[in-house]
């Protein structure tokens, strides 16, 4: 069994670490909130012959695929990363959000969509907060995400939650696909790129703000 340890942050500035054994991987795709921003996220990957088979997709990965790392080794020439919102769901009264990204193969989802989500680890950040905190004010989060062009760190992504599903209802739709809603961890689905294109790049860095009790949670990594 899979197991993740995080670092709960509580808007009284308190703080707890956690340990979830995960149990399900799952992936979402397509989780635009209205059409024209799914319109984006089809055009961004119908370029690489990526058509989605139904909206939303999901896929369930396999559990170890997760990882904090700072490192994931690089095995292909057509990997990209996606920032995204991921819910850490220890059971039903205890889920947490934090940031992700779904790194992945771009050719190989074009042959395979799930052998493609495969290919590369999912990561997450290491802190998270309680999702009851946010709730109230969840369209208000920001997601961002950077890469290196020409070894300049550039934006790539920027956008608030009101562009994707909100986490009620991606949790309903969680609870038709497992079994058991204990120690599992979803990705919401990224957002379309500031530039409508998909680039490779050895380093990504994501960042989860919430302005309203002005706090952040950021990640980053290299592909080595």
């Amino acid at each position: 069994m899979h197991r993740l340890n995080v670092t709960i942050e509580f808007k009284n500035g308190n703080e707890r670490d956690i340990e979830i054994a995960v149990n399900e991987l799952i992936v979402f795709s397509w989780t635009g909130r209205n059409i024209d921003i799914v319109k984006k996220l089809v055009e961004e990957r119908e370029k690489y012959g990526i058509k989605p088979r139904t909206i939303p997709e999901y896929y369930r990965l396999q559990p170890y695929l997760i990882t904090t790392s700072n490192y994931i080794r690089k095995i292909s020439e057509t990997h990209v990363g996606e920032v995204e919102y991921v819910l850490l769901i220890r059971n039903e009264d205890e889920i947490f959000i934090t940031v992700g990204s779904d790194h992945t193969d771009i050719d190989a989802e074009r042959c395979n969509i799930l052998a493609g989500k495969h290919m590369y680890p999912k990561v997450v950040a290491r802190r998270a907060w309680p999702l009851d905190e946010v709730e109230g004010h969840i369209d208000k989060i920001i997601l961002k995400s950077w890469i290196l062009e020409d070894s300049k760190k550039t934006l790539y992504q920027e956008g608030s939650l009101n562009m994707l599903i909100r986490p009620e209802k991606l949790i309903e739709q969680v609870r038709e696909i497992v079994e058991d809603m204990r120690n599992v961890v979803v990705f919401s689905g990224t957002i379309p790129t500031v530039s409508g294109q998909l680039k490779v790049s050895e380093y990504f860095e994501i960042k989860m703000i919430d302005p309203v009790l002005d706090r952040e949670i950021s990640h980053y990594y290299w592909v080595d």
